[in-house]
């Protein structure tokens, strides 16, 4: 029975941008090294690297792979933007990922009584996803852009575009 991967990526924006400042381009993003970027997902399917940017997955023919970013302001004050994944080494395992923005009802506790929670509808799930096809490990690039809140205004630019390079190891 096939299921579903979730891999969140967390990014220190603050530190990426400092790093590495601003610039590249969606084509030609600037490489970084694996210090500011942080990935979990569940236990089981995790064969190394929980909460590094070199988290490898096990995963099954068939299997979904989903994964949302997320800076460490919430994606408030900054956001990190996953916008393209594929292949760089290795056996292509999986198929073209796609970003995905979808509607779940999401529970938005009550400030009053935070143990109450409406259900939310406006709130939007973005992610990139993708299907496991075939038996390997496939190396990855992960591009993604930070985009900043303007303290003052409230306007949002983008800052500057970049990528690294995990791994995702198919075991049946």
């Amino acid at each position: 029975m096939s299921k579903t991967i979730n891999i969140d990526v967390m990014f220190d924006t603050v530190t990426i941008e400092q790093r590495y400042g601003a610039g590249g381009s969606a084509g030609g993003p600037i490489g970084i090294q694996h210090d500011d970027v942080w990935m979990v997902a569940q236990k089981v399917v995790v064969d190394g690297g929980q909460a590094s940017a070199d988290l490898t997955v096990k995963a099954l023919v068939n299997d979904t792979i989903r994964w949302r970013s997320e800076s460490l302001s919430g994606n408030t004050d900054q956001a990190a933007i996953i916008y393209k994944i594929e292949k760089f080494s290795g056996t292509q395992v999986t198929s073209a990922a796609e970003m995905r923005v979808t509607t779940p009802p999401t529970p938005i506790p009550d400030p009053a009584n935070p143990t109450h929670y409406e259900p939310n509808y406006e709130q939007k799930d973005v992610f990139m996803s993708c299907e496991v096809l075939e038996m390997g490990t496939e190396g990855y690039k992960v591009y993604f852009y930070i985009v900043n809140k303007d303290e003052n205004t409230g306007k949002l630019t983008t800052f500057g575009y970049y990528c690294w390079d995990p791994t995702i190891k198919v075991i049946g």
